[in-house]
């Protein structure tokens, strides 16, 4: 290369790596303009940064989807190698002569690095054409809503990388046969260079020639790559690594608490300035490839939900808002970019935020929304008005006297607190358990195991309130912090240090949410997970199988498995009773369906599309199995109306892990 050239490969390199940089800046000045609540994402420094090892260089999530996972690993490794080899590329054309082996010596370390080099051009190109395919062939099904400008947005990137690696490998087989590099290690690269050069160019200097013009190739590519990625969706290959390590580190099941001002001209989230800097930072890495799609139970089921592109929205309120300094001209977020139907067909199950590889945090900016709907604009469906009122006069979404939420406990000889209170576990029985027919008996169920080991425990009676979730998760924060601060007096009151629950949305409340309005308990446990833990004590023996329980099918609570972690517990404690057998749901543990109750949807009509908790029951009578078990009330509710919609309550019943194994001591 000539001095010249050195020159203008410069003033090429400095031009488009400063036009990166500043981009890239002011796209992290834009998410600073978020002025929410945030959460501490500071703390744990250590645990966070091999977090983001993992999740970042691991790809870690990616593997779930195993082929995928494999295709999109060839890749990301591939580039990160293929970068260092970019690294010499860029010195070698500002100076006209660098190389590494003038570091390490132009021996063994060398011809390793050249080898690396030469295998990882050749598997990201293999794995380029591969996705290429997928995408233009194969056609996965989570791509198929994908908009237009997305598709070829993919497509772009896809060809730069390609372009890259290609280049990399032609222009350095051509400095082997030129005679300037190592022939052994590159083995790749002199065969895709014999292809398309070897036809017609017979000596050192062609080759030399050959080489440098595939070098100028490639080095444009790259610069055209940088220039390009700012403006794409798959920036995330800058936004993944401070998503990752500024990830919440608290239970998914939980929301962040919002403070309530008198002063406050509005709640929840109205405006994309109203997100956090956080959820602003999600808009931005999403790269939009459907995984949470794929396992929405909102999406699969016709609703107008669809995780994707809720994200997408952030980012479209928030290029809205800089790109428009005048507030009146911005699009309205819930209105113009987000729809009510959207905010509202959501279920809170959480698999959008198991499946996404780059750990977005959808549920958060949903409810932030809702509360916005709920709070500031009093918008919401016209059947929560019962929903609210119930709560806010019968401290339960069920309207029933809350003088009768102990009657259930009638004749069984159960404690309240306030009649003794030095007792091992308050049992919280929940609105669900308090009231609802089929509800009743799972507390009777539990009654009577935990007699059997001989466990000692109270419970509140009519001191108990609605926990908060359906609360919170509907958007009335202000309900929900009143129902939380009552209960937490009482907890206080009576010492109350271990808490043992039937239903999910109480446990993942009570552990997960309280701790933020000042209590916290030594042991928040659900009800499968005591039960398993007194059956390896052999505190409780299940005898027999009870009679209408021979073949079961466990369905998992999205709010004690996936927001949680609990998957073990209540299948251990179905398999302990003999006689029995379990089969599993395609659709299981991380990846099981929503029963379509949570986020509050236990309490709202289900008009578009088709019913989620008919998708799932019907999944669950083609195991074959007489029971469904559930841990869960609103499961309970939700597989039963299913299971009857199939045709097939009569010969499949639905009943929660307790009433088995209580039906089997």
């Amino acid at each position: 290369m000539s001095y010249l050239d050195n020159v203008i490969f410069a003033l090429l390199a400095v031009g488009a790596i400063g036009f990166f940089v500043f981009n890239v800046k002011k796209i992290w000045g834009w998410v600073q303009v978020g002025v929410g609540q945030e959460d501490v994402r500071t703390d744990k420094p250590q645990e966070r940064f091999y977090d983001m090892m993992m999740g970042g260089f691991g790809q870690a999530k990616m593997f779930k989807d195993l082929w995928p996972g494999i295709m999109h690993a060839l890749i990301f490794w591939g580039f990160i190698l293929v970068s260092i080899g970019t690294g010499e590329s860029l010195l070698y054309g500002i100076t006209g002569g660098f190389s590494y082996a003038w570091v390490v010596g132009d021996g063994f370390l060398y011809n390793v690095y050249l080898f690396l080099q030469d295998i990882a051009n050749f598997a990201v190109t293999v794995a380029i054409v591969w996705a290429i395919y997928r995408r233009q062939v194969a056609k996965p099904k989570r791509l198929d809503s994908l908009g237009k400008d997305s598709k070829i947005d993919g497509l772009i990137v896809l060809a730069f990388i390609g372009g890259l690696v290609f280049t990399a490998l032609l222009y350095m087989g051509g400095k082997v046969h030129a005679g300037d590099l190592p022939a052994g290690p590159l083995f790749f690269s002199r065969l895709a260079s014999g292809v398309f050069g070897g036809a017609f160019i017979s000596s050192a200097e062609g080759w030399s020639t050959y080489g440098d013009g595939f070098f100028w190739v490639h080095c444009l590519i790259l610069f055209g790559f940088m220039v390009f990625i700012p403006f794409s969706k798959h920036q995330h290959f800058i936004w993944i690594w401070p998503n990752i390590f500024f990830r919440s580190h608290k239970s998914r099941g939980r929301l962040r608490p919002m403070e309530i001002s008198e002063d406050a001209e509005s709640f929840g989230v109205g405006k994309a300035t109203e997100f956090s800097w956080k959820q602003l930072l999600d808009g931005y890495t999403c790269v939009e490839c459907g995984r949470c799609t794929e396992q929405c139970p909102a999406t699969t089921t016709g609703k107008p939900l669809d995780p994707r592109k809720m994200i997408k929205h952030l980012k479209s309120g928030l290029l809205d808002t800089v790109t428009n300094p005048e507030e009146d001209k911005r699009k309205a977020l819930i209105g113009d970019i987000v729809t009510q139907d959207e905010l509202w067909a959501c279920t809170t199950c959480g698999a959008c935020m198991e499946a996404c590889p780059l750990y977005i945090e959808h549920i958060p900016a949903i409810v932030d929304m809702r509360r916005y709907l709920t709070l500031t604009e009093g918008q919401f469906p016209q059947e929560l008005n019962n929903t609210f009122k119930s709560l806010e006069t019968n401290s339960s979404p069920w309207a029933m006297d809350p003088s009768t939420r102990a009657d259930w406990a009638k004749g069984l000889e159960v404690s309240t607190m306030a009649e003794k209170s030095d007792v091992e576990y308050l049992f919280w029985v929940g609105c669900a358990g308090s009231y609802d027919d089929r509800g009743k008996k799972v507390s009777q169920s539990l009654v009577k195991i935990l007699k059997e080991a001989g466990v000692s425990f109270s419970i509140l009676g009519t001191e108990e309130q609605c926990n908060g979730d359906t609360a919170r998760r509907l958007g009335n924060e202000y309900l929900a912090q009143m129902q939380i601060e009552a209960n937490v007096e009482n907890f206080k009151r009576y010492d109350v240090k271990k808490v043992v629950t039937g239903c999910p949305h109480c446990f993942n409340t009570i552990k997960n949410e309280y701790p933020d309005f000042g209590y916290q308990a030594q042991e928040v446990i659900h009800h499968t997970e005591l039960i398993n833990d007194l059956i390896k004590q052999g505190k409780i023996k299940p005898q027999k199988a009870p009679e209408d329980t021979k073949q079961m099918t466990y369905h998992d609570s999205c709010y004690l498995g996936r927001h949680n972690q609990v998957y073990d517990s209540p299948r251990d404690s179905l398999n302990a009773v003999p006689g029995t057998s379990t089969t599993e749901m395609p659709r299981n543990k991380e990846k099981g369906f929503c029963c379509g109750a949570g986020g509050g949807r236990m309490w709202m009509e289900e008009t578009i599309g088709t019913r989620v908790n008919n998708n799932r029951s019907e999944e669950a009578v083609k195991t074959g199995a007489d029971t469904v078990a559930v841990a869960c009330p609103f499961c309970m509710t939700m597989m039963t109306d299913g299971v009857k919609n199939e045709g097939a309550e009569d010969k499949v019943k639905v009943k929660d892990v307790a009433e088995i194994v209580a039906d089997s001591l």
